[in-house]
């Protein structure tokens, strides 16, 4: 274990083999995020910290977000990686008291991995919640370390958002969902290693059921409805053990588990492997003793099991019991109080004079054509033509985009970040929407050896964030994404939110194209560029925003699709740039140039 020197400390003794076994999970890179919660502190935040993000979007609505990897489990086991990547952050969004209305996803491969989108499309598709975007990047740089990063949104009503914390002793916590097995078992520690470490196996792999999952929606949202759920973990990396301490240590509270309680795909497993397990499809409901039938019965009426597993005690102390032997007693708090390492300032430099690094070209339709973008009739925008814009009915709507600039981190991780934030705020005012916050996946190899590349990413999205007033609600991190070593290039994924007030989105039609902008990048030209963007949407004109005009082959089919017909000359820019492509002859204090015709 990385700190069993720091644990003994703080326990005052020898740690025991159950305990080692615990904090290796709950200590490890993936859950305590060690190398990373020093910068989360310092960037603009929006929310309360709970499953998801969280921002109001009217007066009765608010939008639960967050985007979440399953990188080295698709490394290993592209199907079940992928497909278990997507229910484990929609039971995130699921635990906020939201309907999981969207999913988003961004895809670094070296060239497109079947297995990969046919887990999310199985997943996805089958728990009827609509795949409305994303991006693909194929580039030799992901040969071993594919990176699937999935973010899913979700609307919910004011009065029914769920805090992510147990509120008093005395309440009891509610397991429920699938069987427990043996896959995942070190889910976590494995995903905080390289992909050759000692726990890349098959092992550590969970195996997703969406049908199970599409009975635990619905079955957790009639509890919401019903008033019964007064706090939610969905039980994800570190099962049990993480979702059950998390409750009652944000609370200062304690907690006693019955691991003898949980139902078992496999009956001989024993008490830690019961604790640790990351099983999917299951989730932990805080609730009161007056209500904790209710939530069984509606639970058992879904064909899910369901059992009280944890009271909620005033000791502070988190106690796990197996047939009333203790198999672990330790602080709560302690579970989630990983080592922090340390923090690296930054400096940022004048941003340098990029070079073009080309990802591969590709039509993006022999990827997002198996997925249902159209269940559940409130996707407004269908892939293909940038942002996802989707209807909360009798109310507007909201946007959604998710992108990344590896082509930039790869030669300059601050002005990556910076660029890749500035470009979604241009991509979410293309569709008339109005910027809300964002939610970041920081993929990057090895922080102890590359530690300043990670301090000038984070540093970068932070100065970002600020320079556009739009801040952080969520997040995730992936960190020793490596191969024998070798690393990806620093990839931060950025997932925006975006308000409508009416769905009078811009469609493209018949007309002339023009380029309007910069082909080069100043800082100080950026806002005049969004007025400008917002003014053309509003206007009513279709608004492409893009980092690489030649690799339009996804636009071009999907237009192909309703008629229309777009041959224009690409205009040649600087990898940064601050140009734009216009359907229609609008007219603009910016440069323009015709570049071809819609017809």
């Amino acid at each position: 274990m990385k700190y069993i020197d720091i644990l003994e400390r703080q326990l005052g003794r020898k740690a025991t083999k159950a305990e080692i076994e615990a904090f290796t999970v709950m200590w490890s890179e993936h859950c305590g995020y060690s190398h990373t919660k020093g910068y989360i502190r310092q960037l603009p935040r929006v929310g309360f910290g709970g499953n998801a993000g969280i921002v109001s979007l009217d007066d009765y609505h608010f939008i639960a977000f967050k985007v979440e990897s399953h990188n080295h489990p698709s490394a290993i086991e592209p199907f079940n990686g992928a497909a278990t990547g997507v229910g484990g952050i929609i039971r995130d969004i699921l635990a906020m008291g939201a309907r999981p209305t969207a999913i988003l996803d961004s895809l670094h491969m070296d060239k497109i991995t079947e297995g990969i989108i046919d887990g999310i499309s199985d997943y996805g598709n089958s728990i009827g919640v609509p795949t409305v975007g994303g991006e693909l990047r194929i580039s030799d740089y992901y040969k071993y370390n594919p990176l699937v990063n999935v973010m899913a949104v979700g609307v919910g009503r004011n009065e029914h958002l769920i805090p992510s914390t147990a509120q008093k002793p005395g309440q009891v916590i509610v397991i429920f969902g699938g069987a427990t097995g043996r896959d995942g078992i070190h889910g976590a520690s494995f995903a905080s290693e390289d992909l050759t470490g000692e726990k890349a196996t098959k092992l550590s792999i969970q195996v997703g059921d969406p049908f199970a999952e599409k009975m635990l929606i619905e079955a957790f949202l009639e509890m919401v409805e019903e008033g019964l759920v007064e706090g939610a973990q969905d039980l994800g990396a570190g099962g049990v053990l993480s979702a059950t301490s998390e409750l009652v240590a944000k609370a200062n509270l304690g907690a006693i588990v019955h691991l003898d309680r949980m139902p078992l795909r496999e009956p001989d497993m024993n008490p830690v492997e019961i604790l640790i397990s990351e099983s999917q499809e299951r989730m932990a409901v805080v609730t009161s003793a007056e209500k904790e039938n209710r939530v069984i019965e509606i639970a058992r009426r879904h064909l899910l099991f369901a059992d009280i597993v944890v009271e909620v005690t005033e000791t502070g102390r988190y106690v796990a019991k197996y047939n009333d032997e203790t198999v672990i007693d330790v602080p709560a708090k302690l579970l989630e109080e990983s080592p922090e390492e340390r923090t690296y300032g930054y400096r940022p430099v004048e941003m340098p004079k990029f070079n073009w690094i080309k990802f591969k070209n590709v039509d993006a339709h022999e990827v997002f054509e198996r997925y249902d973008y159209m269940v559940g009739t409130d996707t407004v925008v269908r892939p293909g033509y940038g942002p996802a814009v989707m209807r909360v009915k009798s109310s507007g709507g909201y946007s959604l985009v998710i992108h990344s600039r590896a082509d930039l981190g790869l030669q300059e991780p601050y002005w990556a970040a910076y660029i890749t934030l500035l470009e979604c705020v241009r991509k979410t005012l293309s569709v008339g929407a109005r910027p809300l916050a964002v939610t970041d996946g920081i993929n990057y190899a090895d922080p102890d050896v590359q530690p300043e590349g990670l301090a000038a990413q984070m540093k970068g999205l932070k100065d970002a964030c600020e320079f556009a007033n739009v801040p952080v609600a969520s997040g995730n991190a992936s960190l020793y994404n490596t191969y024998k070593g070798n690393g990806i290039p620093p990839t931060l994924v950025i997932g925006m939110i975006g308000k409508l007030e009416n769905l009078n989105v811009p469609r493209p039609r018949k007309s002339a194209i023009y380029a309007i902008g910069f082909k080069d990048f100043k800082l100080e030209r950026e806002k005049l560029l969004w007025n400008e963007i917002e003014r053309i949407a509003k206007a009513g004109y279709f608004v492409v925003s893009m980092h690489d005009f030649s690799t339009m082959s996804t636009l071009k089919q999907e237009l192909q699709k309703t008629g229309l017909d777009m041959k224009v000359k690409s205009p040649k820019c600087e990898p940064v740039h601050q140009l734009i492509m216009v359907f229609g002859d609008v007219d603009t204090k910016l440069p323009k140039e015709l570049i071809g015709y819609c017809n």
